[in-house]
Formats: C-alpha cells, sequence, structure tokens
C-alpha cells in the first residue's frame, strides 16, 4: 500500500497543529485523526513524544505479524515526515476491548514523563498502559469544570472512575475546598496524588477512595456536592468489582444516585465514549434540566466528531 498521501497529510496536519498547541501552551494533542480512511490510525504528540494507536477496523481480525508489517511502515514514514527518532515513537494496537483490559498493565517499561496543558502538569506513560494515563480530548470539559468550581465559594467535587484524576487536579487548582476521587484502582488513585504533587497542590481536605462505585453510591444519600465528574467505562468486569458494569444498562442508576449527591444547582457532567449510547433521559430523577453538550466538549485537535459523548445535568 502506497504511503504518500498519509504522508503528506501528516505533514500538513502537524504543521498546523503544532503551531495552534504552542499558541495554546499545550503538549499534549492530537495530529493526526484518522483523517484518511485508507489510514485508520491516530497520532497523538505528548511533549516530543508520539502515541500511535493502529486501529484494527471491524471484520478484520489482525495476526501478530499483520500488526508488526503496519507499525513498521508507518513508523518510517512519521519518522521521516516528523524527524523524530524511534525511540520517540510507541505503537499500540487498539481491538474491540473487554472488561478492564484497556486499563491491564502490559509491560513494565515504565517510562514516565510529563506534559503541561494550560498550565497544569500531568504525568503520562506511553509503554506500560494500552491507555496514556491523560486523555487530551477531554481537555474542553476539564476547562469547564474548573470554571465552574471558581464560581462557587469552597466548591465540593466528587470525580468518580477517576482514572489518574485529571479532573481532581483542575478542580483543586481552580480552588475546589474538597475533591473526593473515587477508582477501584489503587495505581490510578496513587497516580492522582502523584499529579496533586506535581503540581504542587498541598493534599488538604482532597481525598482519593478506593471503591466500586455503584456499591458506594449505594452508601451515601447526602447531598453536599457542587460539581459531580461521572466518566465510567462503557464496560468492566474487573475481578474487584461485585458485579459486572455496563453504562447502557447501568447509566440510569449511576445518574440517579449521582444525582442524589448533587446540590440544587449543582452541575454533573456525565461522559461515556460508547458511540452508540443512548441516554434513557425520562427514567433520570431529580436533574432540573439535562443538556447534551459533546459539541462544546470536543477539542478542535479531534476531527472525528464521535469520539465521546458528554453531557450537562443541573441539580434539581
Amino acid at each position: 500500500m502506497p504511503y504518500t498521501p498519509f504522508a503528506n497529510r501528516l505533514k500538513k496536519m502537524a504543521r498546523h497543529y503544532d503551531k495552534w498547541a504552542r499558541r495554546q501552551e499545550l503538549e499534549a494533542y492530537r495530529i493526526y485523526d484518522a483523517d484518511l480512511d485508507e489510514f485508520p490510525i491516530t497520532i497523538d504528540r505528548y511533549a516530543d513524544q508520539l502515541y500511535v494507536a493502529v486501529y484494527e477496523r471491524r471484520g478484520e481480525t489482525w495476526t501478530e505479524d499483520d500488526f508488526q508489517d503496519r507499525k513498521l511502515a508507518y513508523r518510517d514514514v512519521i519518522m521521516d515526515v516528523l524527524d523524530v527518532g524511534r525511540d520517540q515513537v510507541f505503537f499500540k494496537l487498539r481491538q474491540r476491548q473487554s472488561g478492564t483490559s484497556q486499563y491491564e498493565k502490559l509491560s513494565v517499561a515504565q517510562r514516565e514523563f510529563t506534559v503541561v496543558e494550560n498550565g497544569l502538569g500531568f504525568i503520562v506513560n506511553l509503554t506500560d498502559y494500552l491507555d496514556t494515563g491523560f486523555f487530551p480530548d477531554h481537555r474542553q470539559t476539564r476547562m469547564m469544570v474548573a470554571k465552574r468550581v471558581q464560581e462557587i465559594e469552597d466548591a465540593v467535587v466528587l470525580n468518580l472512575f477517576s482514572y489518574t484524576c485529571s479532573f481532581t487536579v483542575y478542580a483543586a487548582a481552580a480552588g475546589a475546598k474538597r475533591v473526593d476521587s473515587l477508582d477501584l484502582s489503587n495505581t490510578y488513585l496513587e497516580w492522582g496524588e502523584r499529579n496533586l504533587a506535581l503540581n504542587e497542590i498541598e493534599p488538604g481536605n482532597h481525598r482519593f477512595i478506593r471503591a466500586d462505585a455503584v456499591p458506594w453510591l449505594k452508601k451515601h444519600d447526602i447531598a453536599n456536592y457542587d460539581v459531580i465528574i461521572l466518566d465510567p467505562p462503557t464496560f468492566s468486569n474487573s475481578k474487584m468489582m461485585r458485579d459486572t458494569l455496563d453504562t447502557q444498562r447501568d447509566h440510569v442508576e449511576l445518574l440517579n444516585r449521582s444525582l442524589n449527591l448533587l446540590k440544587p444547582g449543582g452541575q454533573l457532567y456525565f461522559i461515556t465514549n460508547y458511540r452508540k449510547f443512548k441516554l434513557d433521559e425520562a427514567r433520570v430523577r431529580g436533574a432540573a434540566s439535562i443538556k447534551e453538550i459533546t459539541k462544546q466538549t470536543l477539542p478542535p485537535d479531534y476531527r472525528k466528531r464521535n469520539l465521546h459523548r458528554c453531557w450537562l445535568l443541573i441539580g434539581a
């Protein structure tokens, strides 16, 4: 397969978005977003490193040799066009995921480094997991959360399925009195604590809670949060969980129980990466309003508009 069209498009996109990111003071952003159908990969820049996701398309089943052949061909083009070394380009094969496989450890290279977004630092790892520890596509939503926190005196924030706590860092840096970050993984909660320390944010009242979200929500019903971020995985059958989690099946319960903890007028940001997701709005209780804000949350460097969906719910 001739790679000249890909090389030409990559050169054009990199020139444009590298310049754009410098103006925005961003070190984590997307350069190539599967812009050409015959080259279905994405390339994200994390400072001077590149994270390349190669997608196995519907109906395809690749062997390891297939992946290696594609990887080598793409790497040669990327190194030439972007003038980077072999050790600056990291590849991952993205297949249909089940359970928590996207969070499972793939290697022990432990090559961590930091990137800056809007003046805040975040630890990333391009080698050890399928995901990097930081999602640039949530950039706009993080800024929305920070802006809301700044408007509230002594804001209290709940970050459910907090992963490495990037929303927590934004909220804490914006002046939140307390941020409760809840996740089932000690690894990611500790990562979140290190992200806070990296930004010289004192732990103070901020809490890192290792818990299964659904049982935890069932035990709590005091409406004391001003802002809630709810970003569950599409599906999870982690051994650490009491039951499986299916966002399509379980989103009404997750939303209703989260709304029970939201102050009147508070804001709940519900995010999902499930492209076929359908919100059962009629069964959602306790919201004064529900509005899809997906368009406002998609950054300009992500041209594929079906990356995630987001709703803003206001507490009744």
